[in-house]
């Protein structure tokens, strides 16, 4: 995976300003798209370790996100998918220049525990998918873009029209990859970040390259923040090479202009 970390001047700027010290006691609170918590948490808790700032956030699926905003509610920072993020700007909610790259997610396989795969190519690829008696990717209907791109990566593979009889649809995450750990369902498409959402479930992997489909995020400071310095240190923080190995770990690339 190609890691980019070189940020923006206006970021390198506002952490040269951010206080350095543990006594500041900011709190920053974060409304982001849930792909991004688990990943995001480790690394606020070693960010508070280092500068003593608290974060708080709010994680839950990207349509989610936008009824936050349209509904006013006040945040220090923003990360939802691009097309929101983009769309929000244009409605001037950020700070003017605050929008950036910030990471982004494709689609993996989850299996029960101890099953392996082969993904390495997109024959193989779609020889597994067809093996499997059950299949499942989530529904979308709850505001997530992880059901919209695995039907986008099977539609790649050729296999729309082939697995419709035999597809479930999962509402619930945990839930549904239990069904996978129980061995009622032999295989799910689901971001790579959403792998394993249950005991007993496994990540066997990514979906090639060549059909692979990628939710991208961005950051942005609402125009409400008055004082941006340190939710632009945390960004700093989120996206320095040291942090790649738990981005990584959790299935997600880090990205920047």
């Amino acid at each position: 995976m190609l890691q980019r970390f070189r940020i923006a001047p206006l970021f390198a700027v506002a952490f040269l300003l951010a206080p350095a010290t543990s006594g500041t006691g900011a709190e920053i609170r974060v409304l982001n798209a849930n792909a991004l918590t688990v990943a995001m948490k480790e690394l606020a808790a070693e960010f508070t370790r280092d500068t003593g700032n608290q974060v708080s956030f709010s994680g839950m699926s990207p349509g989610l996100v936008d009824q936050r905003i349209k509904a006013g509610e006040v945040y220090d920072l923003v990360i939802n998918a691009t097309d929101s993020v983009q769309s929000f700007e244009k409605q001037g909610k950020w700070r003017p220049g605050s929008r950036h790259p910030l990471a982004r997610v494709g689609i993996g396989i989850a299996i029960r525990d101890g099953g392996k795969l082969d993904l390495s190519t997109v024959e193989s690829t779609r020889k597994a998918i067809l093996d499997a008696k059950t299949i499942m990717f989530s529904d979308s209907r709850g505001g997530g873009l992880s059901g919209i791109n695995a039907q986008k990566v099977l539609s790649n593979l050729g296999l729309t029209d082939a697995v419709k009889a035999k597809t479930k649809l999962s509402k619930d995450l945990a839930g549904g990859q239990a069904e996978i750990a129980k061995g009622e369902v032999d295989l799910g498409l689901f971001n790579l970040s959403e792998i394993p959402r249950a005991p007993g479930v496994t990540r066997a992997g990514p979906v090639p390259a060549a059909v692979q489909v990628y939710i991208n995020y961005d950051s942005a400071i609402p125009a409400t923040n008055t004082m941006p310095e340190p939710a632009l240190a945390l960004l700093k923080y989120l996206q320095r090479p040291a942090s790649r190995a738990v981005w990584d770990k959790a299935g997600l690339e880090v990205v920047a202009e």
